[in-house]
């Protein structure tokens, strides 16, 4: 071989090398494109799911601590680089005879980007970019028939605390009990109950799945009424600090 023929070979295996390299790293590079936002949408997912489980938790957490079945829950969510908070913003109001109840909820919620789950009166509810929204679990509001009379139960459990923290740790939700009321018409009656609320779509859905008629809704509030029942509302408060 001659030294010509040495030197085109050496060329043309420099050239195979740096051909197969850019081969490569072109690959990785559509792999990375098109597969990373796939991986990073799936552990959204998953860490969105995991939340909603929490909640459902926290939901029966919630129940033992309002009925003061036991004092204290604590409830550990992993917050992963999102935010956890409780306020005041949630209320509802119950209208009967001439007596008015005031409940200003208030409401537990986690939120990933522009979705939330969210613990509200005893339900949970879960919102999606950009108007998508439903009820996970349903809150303590029922109408039932009893020897031909109609039965309207509303049970409220009301968070109170004003506190948000956000990060990757494990952040802990603390419910300790703090009192009970309850209240029973004294014969039949007509119930006109409005919730406000940012999960306003899905109140008038359960509502009217319930038994209530509408009167008015809005994006943040819903009326409804219900003739001719006789009406017991409990109200359960229940402290709430997240740390």
């Amino acid at each position: 071989m001659t030294r010509e023929d040495r030197n085109n070979a050496a060329v043309s295996e420099t050239v195979g090398y740096i051909l197969l390299l850019a081969i490569v790293t072109l690959s990785m590079g559509v792999i990375y494109a098109g597969g990373y936002p796939i991986l990073q949408s799936n552990i959204d997912a998953t860490i969105f799911e995991s939340a909603e489980q929490s909640f459902v938790v926290l939901q029966s957490n919630m129940k033992k601590v309002s009925f003061d079945q036991t004092p204290v829950k604590i409830l550990k969510v992993k917050l992963q680089s999102n935010t956890l908070s409780v306020d005041s913003d949630s209320s509802i109001t119950i209208n009967y005879d001439s007596d008015t109840i005031l409940c200003p909820a208030g409401k537990i919620e986690f939120s990933k980007d522009k979705k939330t789950i969210t613990y509200e009166m005893g339900g949970v509810f879960k919102k999606y970019p950009p108007h998508a929204m439903t009820m996970v679990s349903k809150p303590p509001i029922y109408i039932d028939t009893v020897n031909g009379i109609e039965m309207t139960t509303i049970g409220v459990i009301s968070v109170k605390g004003d506190n948000s923290i956000s990060g990757r740790g494990i952040s802990s939700i603390i419910m300790e009990h703090n009192s009970s009321t309850m209240t029973m018409s004294p014969g039949i009656t007509n119930v006109t109950v409005q919730v406000n609320s940012t999960h306003a779509q899905s109140w008038e859905n359960y509502l009217k799945d319930t038994g209530f008629d509408i009167i008015n809704s809005t994006d943040s509030t819903v009326i409804a009424m219900k003739n001719e029942t006789l009406l017991t509302v409990s109200e359960h408060i229940v402290d709430v600090n997240i740390t």
